[in-house]
């Protein structure tokens, strides 16, 4: 019996940790989306990607994580991502891009800038990515995990709403059948007792 109790605490807060993670997930997911800035959780931000330019390593809709780091700790051949300014296209511009850095190049008073090109592209991108624009460096790409983060990112307050009432409907909906059963066993033993009178 002491055994049952023990597994049954474990599993309530197992769920509970489940539940609060989910819900962190997508109230971080939401308020970034609502203030149109990169979501970031625990240290790290992920975008779903939209082009071509870096396949067949990275796939639209392929998903990547990014940790914000300086400029000065990338590294020629590293995937970095930066927004897109002059030199893309209107519909791209504004947005993160990731893009191999093929060049570093240190400037005057020690400034940087990187060259950068899609891997899929002959071209290198027209201007370099700068302090200014450099966001950070990709350190993970998945296409599975893309469709599911993507899945999110667009019914992210459903499952919100999901997440945080379900529970609760579930226990309001098996209280209430518990009492009308409750409510019918003393009903019967009520019209059983005036029947023996």
């Amino acid at each position: 019996m002491k055994k049952r109790k023990v597994l049954s605490l474990i599993a309530t807060l197992f769920t509970a940790l489940i539940v609060a993670l989910t819900a962190y997930v997508v109230v971080s997911i939401v308020i970034a989306r609502v203030q149109d800035r990169d979501v970031s959780l625990f240290g790290y931000s992920f975008g779903i990607v939209m082009t071509n330019s870096m396949e067949p390593e990275i796939s639209v809709g392929d998903l990547i994580i990014f940790t914000h780091e300086g400029i000065e700790n990338v590294e020629e051949g590293d995937y970095i991502v930066f927004v897109a300014g002059e030199g893309f296209d209107s519909a791209i511009r504004g947005q993160n891009v990731v893009h191999m850095a093929e060049e570093i190049v240190v400037g005057e008073g020690g400034s940087l800038s990187i060259i950068t090109r899609g891997i899929n592209n002959a071209a290198q991108d027209e201007y370099p990515v700068t302090e200014e624009n450099f966001v950070g460096l990709c350190v993970f790409h998945s296409s599975g995990w893309g469709a599911f983060f993507s899945f999110i990112m667009q019914y992210g307050i459903l499952i919100l709403i999901a997440v945080v009432a379900l529970p609760f409907i579930v226990k309001q909906i098996i209280k209430i059948v518990r009492l009308s059963r409750e409510g019918d066993g003393q009903a019967q033993n009520g019209e059983g007792s005036e029947d023996e009178k």
